[in-house]
């Protein structure tokens, strides 16, 4: 019993002895870490305390600042319309002293965070009871955290100071400057390594690091490194790509070849009854279900529960304040196939679709991606309508079905969120062959093309699949191969948080102002009277406030519920590529007013500036490329 007291005591004062800002560290308790880290139980209690840290995890995905998951792909071309984030990165206004921004996002700060690890990793003196089984189970874990917190910092600032010690007010390297890159990488790849090599297998209820996740991060991240190091020649690393790549395809081969998951199955039909649009239910499920713990294609989830009162915030993505602020962009719904397995392109007017018809003869990931025609709420005799607010398509993936998966006050759920699934891990193989130029019909068949019959889709052929339009995304690429399993990539994980950092590992991040990112659904002619759920009930657009009151009795009979442009603040765009901001146009892809000096500055975007009084505290640091 009074080891049990010890345990959390000791923990407090440890995490209480760790200040945000690593630039300001209390000394060390005087009750000595080495007293604590003795048993194999201390070792556990430790390391429970890193799962809960956001700092310690990709914030990308994970948002410490309210505590919850948001799993929507933010400042990226799958989402039309965002005013937070890097919206005010792409117009400019974000500078080292403009601080608006990292409230929201990654940041510079968490190292108080990377000291509790480090505070574990540094006092392992008194642990020779512990057999090293057991012992290297739990460094493991440490130094896949560790690896967590370091791929953040690499991805958004590259050269960053390494620390694998625990600093005191008086250390020297308090006031270092930035490790390179390159060397911070390959300690991050020796502690995921490490990881991978010793953390145990058992899966259990998959809320823990087990051996297969840490394989599963290093085939993430060797991945985004090797075509990182590729595609940005500012980094004169391109030499060292291929490394990652193979480590990355070896890694995914080897969860393939272990035989521990597989694709969730089930069958393709109808998502409402008679609407001719399909779904599939299994990869819906993945998303919408209260538990993934007996779901073969989870490797790591995040289990919301409701006794505990731990909820996620997929529950609010239909909510107004939603509609108001997010939409899906045309690009994405562009990037599903056909049904036959043709680009949506080579279908006649394809760029001037219904908001219905875009829908009709498509991969079935589209309809389990964005809020189709008759889409219900929770309540089922209510159903989520086409609003164009900031663009029309709303996302339903990761949306609660039923009233027990949703909170009582309706801005929350209790599903499971994916961290890691099988279907990543497959996806990182065929792009991590296709960019060696190794990908073989072999290859395809273990990987892609299990995703394709999950939903009913043709099998994966590249010639067919690439259209001018994802030539246009990626110019400087050749190869159908890598085209094609990109074009995959971004549909099977469409709303996950990995968009944004794909397209800056392939140094594309022009794609995030593209015209198409930037549009919403197709209005063929103002006034546009239109059946907003595909249930009856009708609504109706026009370009102006004043345009309401003058329209035709009979027109403006058909409905009560009228919007104008002028006061959504959209205007219509016809492709040419020019503002309308007088409202004069009467047909065209909705889009934002305001986003037009949107752009995106190569290499400098693909990196954050360090905060201004960082660099005062120690001057010794360096600002990333383009920054000053």
């Amino acid at each position: 019993m009074k080891r049990n007291l010890y345990i959390p005591i000791m923990m407090a004062l440890i995490f209480a002895s760790c200040n945000e800002d690593f630039l300001e560290k209390a000394p060390e308790t005087s009750l000595s870490t080495k007293d604590f880290f003795k048993t194999a139980s201390d070792l556990e209690a430790y390391t429970n305390g890193f799962y809960d840290d956001g700092a310690l995890l990709d914030k990308s995905m994970y948002n410490a600042w309210d505590g919850t998951l948001r799993m929507v792909d933010f400042d990226s071309d799958n989402t039309s319309y965002w005013r937070d984030h890097d919206y005010l990165l792409y117009l400019g206004v974000i500078s080292p002293e403009h601080n608006a921004l990292w409230k929201y996002s990654n940041s510079w700060g968490g190292w108080g965070s990377l000291r509790r690890v480090n505070v574990m990793l540094t006092n392992l003196g008194n642990t020779g009871s512990i057999i090293p089984a057991d012992l290297n189970h739990f460094v493991g874990i440490a130094r896949y955290f560790r690896a967590k917190f370091y791929i953040e910092k690499v991805r958004d600032y590259s050269d960053v100071p390494w620390y694998d010690k625990v600093l005191e007010s008086n250390d020297p390297d308090l006031y270092k400057t930035q490790d390179p890159r390159a060397a911070v990488v390959d300690s991050i790849m020796k502690d995921l390594e490490f990881a991978a090599a010793n953390i145990k297998d058992a899966l259990g209820n998959r809320t823990r690091v087990n051996r297969f996740v840490a394989l599963a991060e290093i085939s993430r991240f060797a991945l985004y490194e090797g075509t990182y190091r590729k595609y940005h020649a500012e980094l004169n690393l391109a030499s060292t790509a291929n490394r990652f790549l193979e480590r990355a395809a070896a890694t995914a081969d080897e969860i393939i070849r272990s035989g521990q998951f597989s694709l969730a199955s089930g069958t393709v039909e109808d998502v409402e009854p008679g609407t001719n649009i399909k779904g599939c239910k299994a990869f819906r499920d993945l998303f919408s279900s209260l538990s993934l713990s007996s779901n073969s294609e989870i490797i790591q989830w995040i289990d919301y529960n409701k006794t505990l009162n731990v909820r996620n915030r997929m529950g609010n993505l239909m909510l107004p304040a939603t509609h108001n602020a997010y939409s899906l962009s045309r690009a994405l719904m562009e990037s599903f196939l056909q049904s036959d397995g043709t680009p949506f392109s080579t279908v006649a007017n394809y760029d001037k679709k219904s908001f219905h018809d875009v829908f009709v003869n498509r991969d079935p990931r589209l309809a389990e991606t964005f809020a189709y025609p008759g889409a219900h709420m929770i309540n089922p005799t209510r159903y989520i309508p086409m609003t164009p607010t900031s663009g029309g398509y709303d996302q339903i993936k990761y949306f609660p079905e039923s009233y027990d998966k949703q909170t009582s006050d309706n801005n929350g759920g209790w599903t499971g969120i994916p961290l890691y699934r099988y279907a990543e891990v497959l996806l990182n193989y065929a792009e991590a062959k296709a960019e060696l130029g190794k990908l073989t019909d072999d290859d395809v068949t273990r990987s892609i093309n299990l995703l394709r019959t999950r939903v009913g889709m043709p099998e994966f052929n590249a010639a067919r699949e690439v259209d001018a339009d994802l030539r246009a995304q990626y110019p400087g690429v050749s190869d159908n191969n890598i085209l094609a399993v990109r074009r995959e990539r971004r549909v099977e994980l469409a709303g996950e948080g990995f968009r944004k950092w794909d397209i800056f590992r392939w140094g594309a991040g022009k794609l995030h102002v593209s015209q198409k990112a930037l549009q919403g659904i197709y209005i063929p002619q103002l006034p546009y009277v239109y059946d907003s759920d595909a249930n009856g009930n009708i609504a109706g657009l026009v370009a102006k406030n004043a345009d309401i009151d003058a329209l035709p009795a009979d027109i403006k009979a058909q409905t009560d519920n009228w919007a104008s442009l002028e006061g959504l603040a959209l205007y219509l765009d016809d492709g040419s590529g020019t503002p309308d901001p007088n409202r004069t146009r009467t047909a065209g892809h909705i889009r934002k007013s305001g986003d037009d000096a949107r752009q995106f500055v190569e290499p400098k975007y693909y990196y954050r500036p360090i905060p201004k009084g960082q660099i005062v505290l120690n001057p010794n640091l360096k600002q990333p490329f383009g920054w000053k």
